[in-house]
């Protein structure tokens, strides 16, 4: 395989999702040759402490966070998920609706943290604007199931599900930053959800068809 062609391809079709990807990547790159993945040097990065934003008001803090990861395999999971979830809704409704649905997701799921979480806890990490687009994906499957093979529809749904799950059993996860990412993502579709799919605008009108509402 081709691995420098299968990228610039995937770049090409999913430029935000392969941008935030890369800025993530940096950034585990930064705290790794800066100290490492420790707490002190994560909240010298820009993690959620709430007392630094809403004492100190380091408002930057809400989005920082959103690219910092607590360990390489931290990392390497989101990116994963990021890389096929966040790649296929990205293609499904275009770049700047996507770019919004993250950047929302993230900053809404910082905020529950920083008003629903521990006010002495440290949190990172771009799961809360991955649950987000988890949500957006739920809603297109409701709102536009005929843009899916029915198979697509429980994979979705079931993947929703079991993170829903995860989220309240493993330790360590914030439970306010996913329940937040979430709630912003579903909600955001009530208003953004286009009629027909972003990619089919390169093709022929017969095959559109097969996706308009």
């Amino acid at each position: 395989m081709n691995y420098s062609a299968y990228f610039k391809e995937y770049y090409k079709n999913h430029p935000v999702t392969s941008i935030i990807i890369i800025i993530n990547l940096i950034m585990a790159l930064l705290v790794m040759f800066t100290g490492g993945f420790t707490l002190l040097n994560l909240v010298s990065w820009g993690a959620i402490l709430p007392p630094l934003i809403t004492v100190e008001g380091e408002y930057y803090r809400i989005l920082t966070a959103m690219a910092l990861h607590g360990s390489v395999l931290h990392f390497a999971m989101n990116s994963y998920v990021l890389f096929y979830i966040g790649g296929h809704l990205e293609r499904l409704i275009g770049p700047m609706k996507y770019l919004l649905v993250y950047l929302v997701a993230g900053i809404i799921s910082s905020l529950f943290v920083v008003f629903l979480g521990a006010e002495n806890v440290v949190t990172i990490g771009a799961s809360g604007a991955i649950f987000g687009v988890m949500g957006g994906l739920f809603m297109l499957t409701i709102k536009r199931a005929s843009w899916f093979h029915p198979q697509t529809i429980r994979s979705i749904r079931n993947l929703m599900l079991i993170n829903l799950v995860f989220t309240f059993i493993i330790p360590n996860i914030s439970i306010p930053g996913h329940l937040g990412g979430l709630l912003a993502g579903v909600l955001l579709f009530f208003v953004i959800t286009p009629e027909e799919p972003h990619f089919t605008r390169y093709m022929v009108p017969e095959a559109r068809d097969n996706y308009t509402s």
